[in-house]
């Protein structure tokens, strides 16, 4: 593998498809992997050194930093099948995890989540052309604002085809979001108002 002046090669990779990549929130100093080789691995970047590697007993499809002061009281619930995505919440200590056994209000595997901003929700999207979002408030007032929709499909000679809705992300400030999917299509949503503001084309 060939690098250019301005990048390189980190030492010791996974030994099998990378899952997922993620920098540290707050500095780009550190860099996690998940792989398929059941590995996660933390580089330090300018250093160029594996820091630490955890080994799982399968493959790992995803990956997330967790606050080092923050420690976990109580189990809230396991999944039946793998774990595809994982967000954590670090101002509310909340770790939210999407999977493939289909408990989700979007009742498809689900393909991404990622976390509003505020952190008083999460937003998760599926194989199958759905997005959800979700609040974190178990009350039953703040749940009722809870709400799913379908997006990223087409339909082409009266056939609809439905994509997976792959990646989510948010902007910082004003809480909207992008989805991008398998059509080639991205998205930017008003989560508040229920609307769709622009789409990007292919």
């Amino acid at each position: 593998m060939t690098t250019g002046s301005n990048e390189f090669k980190l030492n010791q990779p996974p030994e099998d498809g990378i899952s997922s990549v993620k920098f540290s929130p707050n500095t780009s100093q550190f860099l996690l992997a998940s792989s398929w080789d059941t590995s996660v691995r933390l580089y330090g970047v300018p250093t160029n050194s594996m820091r630490l590697k955890y080994q799982h007993t399968c493959a790992v499809l995803d990956c997330a930093f967790y606050h080092p002061m923050h420690a976990w009281k109580n189990l809230v619930g396991t999944h039946d099948a793998p774990i595809r995505c994982v967000e954590y919440c670090p101002e509310v200590n909340v770790m939210v995890t999407g999977n493939w056994d289909q408990t989700s209000s979007l009742k498809y595997q689900t393909r991404c989540i990622r976390a509003f901003p505020n952190k008083q929700a999460y937003v998760l999207s599926s194989v199958a052309g759905r997005v959800a979002v979700e609040y974190l408030d178990p009350s039953p007032e703040v749940q009722k604002k809870k709400y799913a929709f379908k997006c990223h499909r087409l339909k082409e000679n009266t056939i609809e085809q439905i994509y997976p809705v792959n990646a989510i992300s948010f902007h910082n400030i004003h809480n909207t979001f992008a989805t991008s999917s398998s059509d080639g299509f991205g998205s930017i949503w008003d989560p508040f108002n229920k609307k769709r503001l622009c789409q990007f084309h292919r």
